[in-house]
């Protein structure tokens, strides 16, 4: 099992399966923040809740359109899911 500190994330430099590891969670918990289940989340991406349910679990591998689409359904960053720590942007007007 692969344990990931969040100040330690550099996802160019994880192995694989790691990163696969760290997309898979981020999965999840964008659905789980949104309220959705895994069927609504699957009819969505126009597949089978199983093969959705694999994603989550880093069975499977969403591919890029899958990605988009799930950024834009939870409303979060495609780097995010991604596995790209979160910035914050300055907006802060002198």
């Amino acid at each position: 099992m692969w344990l990931l500190k969040k100040s330690d994330v550099d996802v160019l430099k994880m192995p694989h399966q790691q990163a696969r590891l760290l997309i898979a969670s981020r999965i999840k918990e964008a659905r789980l923040n949104s309220g959705l289940s895994q069927k609504n989340v699957a009819e969505a991406l126009h597949t089978s809740q199983s093969s959705y349910s694999r994603m989550e679990r880093a069975e499977l591998a969403p591919d890029c359109v899958q990605i988009r689409t799930l950024s834009g359904l939870y409303g979060i960053s495609v780097l995010w899911l991604m596995g790209y720590p979160s910035f914050i942007l300055n907006t802060r007007r002198d």
